[in-house]
């Protein structure tokens, strides 16, 4: 029982989207990462949030990595970080939706504790930062990397937080935040390693800086978050499973156009296109390579089902190749 946290035996005890680093929708790799590129550009649900005035990254995913993987996400430095201003951070993050964290139980006397585990392989060794950030509170753990250049396996446990439950929605409600580079503003307090009121100076304390050199890398997989106070064996998902989950919050549309049907080229008729998600997004997303609308009378419909457009007679409307919808948390 022990083993298995005393949570449950079936379905998804991984809460990480992702986690082997397998999707790629956007891109494999992207190059030129700067400071003001936060986002999501490469594996699907990781999110960089960039804002370090010298550093340049290149953002990929590659198949360097432990036994049982056959992907991770490498951060690598081609423009080293230099001399930090004090509001620098740059770090790897994860978002969370209310909907996925009610069982966590927050903001009640049975908060319930959750294990992170992940494999990491740096160049630089030294202390590294995990925070977790819940509205206006946040807690966080050091971790240590030894080796350089070594796949090493690392486990942080965070109790339960019985303060500020999780919104039960599909609003941001938690995110989970890799520390690589942090100026002054962020390290010069005390590391909160207990949940306690969100304050700055508290949050990456002792964080080294993993980019002052441009022969400086980072990698990570295998990443894990679930109920309970032992990390457990990766849990592992088909392609399809994995794909369809992220796809929640962006999908890509394949190589081809969609014309469902059309009017005649004369008259008052229309044209419509119809594109039909795999799942319910998250939100209406906002959609982008709309064909047609734009430059007949422009009309769409756009839901969490599904994306249409319209155009005027004689204007075919279409989502065309590499369309994407977009209902991601940020």
């Amino acid at each position: 029982v022990t083993s298995i946290n005393t949570g449950q035996i079936g379905g998804s005890r991984n809460y990480v989207y992702n986690g082997d680093m397998q999707i790629y929708q956007r891109a494999g790799s992207v190059s030129s990462i700067g400071n003001g590129d936060t986002g999501y550009h490469t594996a699907d649900r990781w999110q960089v949030w960039s804002a370090v005035d010298a550093l340049v990254l290149t953002m990929s995913g590659v198949t360097e990595t432990p036994a049982g993987f056959n992907s991770s996400l490498k951060l690598d430095c081609t423009t080293a970080s230099g001399s930090k201003a004090v509001d620098d951070q740059f770090y790897l993050a994860q978002i969370f939706e209310g909907y996925d964290l009610q069982s966590w139980a927050k903001g009640s006397a049975s908060a319930k504790a959750v294990t992170l585990s992940f494999w990491v392989n740096t160049t630089k060794t030294g202390t590294y930062i995990l925070r977790f950030s819940a509205g206006a509170r946040h807690i966080c753990q050091a971790y240590t990397v030894s080796s350089a250049d070594t796949w090493e396996y690392k486990t942080l446990t965070f109790p339960g937080d019985t303060t500020g439950a999780f919104a039960n929605s599909a609003a941001t409600a938690l995110y989970v935040q890799w520390a690589l580079v942090a100026g002054t503003n962020y390290t010069s307090g005390t590391l909160a390693t207990s949940w306690a009121a969100d304050s700055a100076v508290n949050r990456f304390v002792g964080q080294v800086d993993a980019f002052d050199s441009t022969s400086n890398n980072y990698h990570i997989t295998g990443v894990q978050l679930e109920l309970g106070s032992t990390a457990t064996a990766f849990q592992y998902e088909t392609y399809g499973e994995n794909l369809l989950r992220c796809q929640r919050y962006y999908n890509k549309r394949a190589a081809s156009n969609a014309i469902l049907y059309a009017s005649s080229v004369t008259g008052s008729g229309f044209n419509y296109s119809h594109w039909q998600f795999p799942c319910h997004m998250r939100a209406a997303p906002t959609m982008t390579g709309e064909g047609g609308g734009s430059s007949g009378n422009g009309q769409q419909q756009i839901n969490v089902a599904s994306g249409g457009a319209y155009a005027a007679a004689g204007t075919y409307a279409t989502w065309g190749n590499d369309s994407t919808a977009d209902a991601e948390l940020s």
